[in-house]
């Protein structure tokens, strides 16, 4: 695993399962994690993987596509974390579809 680049990057912890679950990967598909929080925190990375914090924005998870959608129509953005907005976990990384 790489380590950190950007003098923003904070830790988080890593959550291991007994039994093996599945991987969210869709097209266009808001992952069901993030809409069932009921407050997410939106995080837009440059290349650099910088925090875009003019980017950011928080709202409730069911509300995230339109912050989520102008981070990523944004042409500095690399990609996209989503966390819980409160104790700031870890829940997706979105990228644009190739």
């Amino acid at each position: 695993m790489p380590q950190p680049r950007g003098i923003y990057w904070t830790p988080s912890p890593i959550f291991l399962h007994a039994d093996a679950c599945p991987h969210f990967a869709a097209d266009d598909t808001l992952a069901p994690t993030v809409a069932a929080n009921p407050l997410v925190s939106v995080r837009a990375y440059d290349a650099e993987d910088f925090c875009l914090y003019d980017l950011g924005h928080v709202c409730a998870g069911a509300e995230v596509e339109g912050p989520l959608r102008r981070a990523l129509a944004d042409p500095r953005s690399v990609f996209v974390n989503i966390h819980t907005a409160k104790p700031g976990c870890w829940l997706a990384r979105v990228e644009r579809a190739a």
